[in-house]
């Protein structure tokens, strides 16, 4: 995919919600205000469910206390659309 660089001119108060957004979700000003053009502009972008971001929490605490619990990818993704 072709990148152009463009230079954009923020009011201060929008300005400061992308340092916001960029200081609480670690990504960079140009995926911030990707995201924000790409939602604009009707591409969907995820968001993740309450249920989905406490199962990702909990699978995370869980392969912190236990390592060896960590599953592949292929096999968590089956169990999520009931393949077999």
């Amino acid at each position: 995919m072709a990148v152009r660089k463009v230079a954009v001119t923020l009011p201060e108060e929008l300005y400061t919600l992308v340092e916001q957004a960029r200081s609480v979700e670690h990504r960079s000003r140009s995926e911030i205000i990707q995201e924000a053009l790409r939602t604009h502009f009707g591409e969907p972008t995820y968001r993740p469910t309450d249920e989905e971001r406490a199962a990702l929490v909990a699978a995370l605490d869980a392969a912190q206390a236990d390592p060896e619990s960590l599953r592949e990818w292929s096999d968590v993704r089956k169990d999520l659309t009931g393949q077999k």
